[in-house]
């Protein structure tokens, strides 16, 4: 991620609309020379690498080379001193220096009892008196699959992710990967509320970071990290208030999955288990009448959203909800069952292990025993009884 310090965005005046810079396609040419000069530099210090950094991408547009210089910076690794150790050290040397009369031959003695090295050139003693300071850690490795197209893959989703800092409102209206947007919304510890939207969509409603009052910096970043999340979904649409300084009114700032964000974080598998694959090749796209969503739903139960795996929809306008039940404990079926107790407005059937059902006295009416997998010749008389009498 980028700071606000290396943030490039454009304004539109009339619509009062914010875009977050986009690197070009011709630009890989010099990318690939940014990329080159770190390759080149291994066991050079920071500094120096990344001045050669610079000079390799000084073509691109100047307000986008510190950013790029600071990306390729975080793919390589470097290495200095751990601990307190080297600092006292220095400290050692610096005492001992003080000490008259320090001549060439003492100064060498005096660095190889302390640092195990005396460098000849000035500029060699202060990196081996400072090697825990950033500027003099060591270039150790810089990845050999990192490309171009990943540089400006990062660069094109840092800037989007470093306007979201200032954001006093965020609405991500989605229609499918549900599941993987509402678990990340909640790893990344985001405020958000939910919303029926058109269409069989759902709306978060998201606190930006500048509508909290404590902890802006760090709720911002932690709103990044949900972004590069989200940008490996499906079928979503995110706009955001966004409040910059000197600016005067918000800002409208728009993504969606059509603008080809990509992240480091791989996408959504479209099914958690071979269980739930299986039952949908099955099934088919279309069977009398009912078509089948993959998590086409969210469910309230109680304070929690549940994410079932199926969504029934027949073409008379009945909906139906199926979660798969796998493997499981006492203990994970009762929570599950709880919080699906909760659910309201919501045609619900249960798909459940039969050795589960054969320990209960009564198989309550939401439970769709199975022994290997889900039987059509069970799951569509249950289906058909939901529907309104012609």
């Amino acid at each position: 991620m980028l700071t606000k310090a290396h943030r490039v965005y454009h304004w539109d005046r009339r619509s009062n609309s914010i875009f977050s810079d986009r690197l070009e396609d011709g630009s890989d040419a010099v990318l690939a020379r940014g990329i080159a000069a770190y390759r080149a530099r291994i066991g050079d210090r920071l500094g120096a690498v990344r001045n050669a950094a610079r000079r390799a991408v000084a073509a691109l547009r100047p307000d986008r080379v510190e950013a790029v210089v600071d990306l390729l910076d975080a793919a390589a690794t470097y290495e200095w001193p751990r601990g307190s150790l080297h600092a006292e050290r220095r400290v050692g040397v610096f005492e001992a220096a003080a000490r008259p009369v320090l001549d060439a031959q003492n100064r060498k003695r005096l660095l190889e009892a302390t640092l195990g090295a005396s460098p000849e050139a000035d500029d060699e003693i202060t990196a081996a008196l400072y090697a825990d300071y950033p500027e003099f850690h060591r270039l150790v490795d810089f990845p050999s699959w990192y490309t171009p197209g990943d540089l400006r893959a990062e660069y094109d989703l840092a800037q989007a992710q470093a306007l979201l800092y200032d954001a006093t409102a965020i609405v991500v209206e989605v229609r499918a990967d549900f599941k993987h947007i509402v678990r990340y919304a909640r790893l990344s510890r985001l405020l958000h509320r939910l919303e029926r939207g058109p269409g069989g969509s759902y709306r978060l409603r998201f606190d930006g970071p500048n509508s909290v009052l404590r902890r802006t910096h760090a709720y911002g970043v932690d709103f990044a990290k949900f972004l590069a999340a989200l940008v490996q979904a499906r079928e979503w649409r995110l706009e955001a208030s966004v409040a910059l300084r000197g600016r005067g009114r918000p800002a409208t700032f728009t993504l969606s999955c059509e603008d080809g964000l990509r992240s480091k974080i791989a996408p959504p598998a479209l099914f958690d288990s071979a269980l739930e694959e299986t039952f949908a090749q099955k099934f088919g796209q279309v069977r009398d009448g009912w078509r089948i969503l993959r998590e086409g739903a969210l469910l309230e139960a109680g304070r929690s959203l549940l994410v079932p795996d199926f969504l029934f929809r027949h073409e008379d306008g009945t909906e139906a909800i199926l979660e798969i039940v796998g493997y499981w404990t006492p203990e994970y079926l009762a929570d599950k069952f709880a919080k699906l107790a909760l659910v309201r407005e919501a045609h619900l059937i249960v798909a459940v292990r039969r050795a589960w059902a054969l320990g209960r006295p009564v198989v309550p009416p939401w439970a769709l025993p199975f022994r290997t997998a889900i039987l059509l010749k069970d799951l569509m008389p249950r289906l058909n009884a939901l529907r309104a009498p012609s």
